[in-house]
């Protein structure tokens, strides 16, 4: 058997061809399925063509499938994270609500809103920004 022809330079290959261009990363791929295509081919054996050809055909609509994996993962985690920063919103306002219903001129309110802050890493940071908006506005 002699090399299967691919066609060129004068020479017609027993299949109809086309030529393209191929991303770099899956050059050396393309080409090993051609050459395999091509040995078929030359074989006349059109039946491991069409094998060889389904093969490729299942293996890239699995790629597909992960794609729409991937895109509906994406989105959840998109939803899941909007979900989140709601919760996180919310958490800032009931912090500032609570926060301002301590804010009573009482010991026992002054006492407990101390408490409170001190506390809380999240809340003291919260209400030493407060503290200082209250007093930009005096100003």
């Amino acid at each position: 058997m002699s090399s299967p022809d691919k066609g060129g330079r004068g020479k017609k290959a027993p299949y109809s061809t086309n030529l393209c261009r191929v991303p770099e990363p899956i050059k050396e791929s393309v080409e090993r399925f051609a050459a395999a295509y091509r040995i078929l081919a030359f074989d006349g054996d059109s039946k491991s063509c069409e094998n060889l050809i389904k093969s490729v055909d299942d293996a890239t609509a699995s790629l597909g499938e992960a794609e729409e994996e991937i895109s509906r993962l994406r989105l959840e985690l998109a939803v899941a994270n909007a979900k989140i920063e709601a919760l996180v919103n919310e958490k800032e306002s009931a912090i500032a609500n609570l926060l301002t219903a301590l804010d009573l001129s009482s010991r026992e309110g002054v006492k407990m809103k101390s408490l409170i802050v001190n506390s809380f890493p999240e809340i003291q940071e919260q209400h030493q920004t407060s503290k200082k908006s209250k007093r930009e506005k005096i100003k």
